[in-house]
């Protein structure tokens, strides 16, 4: 079903842009649905079959496995919070930016440039720990390289869109891993006597 919303969303930005994307990223795209069918696959296997593939499980704790499901949790929250703030803004990688896209730079995009990124890799790594098996791992690594080489394509997208805005909110907010630093403000008396 995400394939298929991610397909139906791709192909309506397509069309209204009147765009189409390069061979390149065309052979992106195949390479990332060759990678995602065996990681579905081994969900599948490992949700129906599980004595199936249980020769290539992981050796991990139940409590390791157990706090990696709320991260897993934790990071598909934040991936849908970053869909819901983009609303109809919201296009896959590397389908196109419409020309009625306005940046967005609140909720999670105020944390990270890319949150349905972050979201989606947690989820991807974090169901493959919490399978312990090696069939879905693997496939699972691979797809977020590939989900990784894409950004800087996406990101060259909105440059193109947006310009100096895009680039200032570069600047300003981290590709992928949140900054935990705190800004500091200036005390109200040396802003203003700054002014002067």
């Amino acid at each position: 079903m995400f394939l298929a919303n991610v397909a139906w969303v791709g192909y309506l930005t397509r069309a209204a842009t009147g765009k189409h994307v390069s061979r390149r990223v065309e052979r992106w795209r195949v390479v990332a649905v060759a990678l995602a069918v065996p990681y579905f696959v081994g969900v599948l296997l490992y949700t129906l079959l599980p004595s199936w593939i249980s020769f290539l499980q992981i050796p991990l704790p139940d409590w390791f496995r157990s706090i990696i499901a709320c991260v897993a949790a934790v990071g598909t929250l934040f991936g849908v919070w970053g869909i819901r703030v983009l609303g109809k803004n919201w296009a896959p990688s590397l389908s196109g930016v419409r020309n009625d896209t306005v940046l967005v730079t609140t909720g999670p995009y105020s944390i990270v440039r890319n949150p349905i990124y972050l979201g989606a890799f947690v989820f991807i790594l974090s169901l493959a720990l919490v399978a312990a098996n090696w069939l879905i791992l693997l496939p699972g690594l691979a797809l977020s390289v590939i989900l990784y080489t894409q950004m800087g394509e996406e990101e060259a997208r909105l440059i193109d869109r947006f310009g100096d805005a895009y680039l200032e909110y570069m600047k300003q907010t981290p590709r992928f891993i949140p900054k935990f630093t705190h800004k500091h403000r200036k005390p109200e008396s040396e802003s203003s006597a700054s002014r002067t």
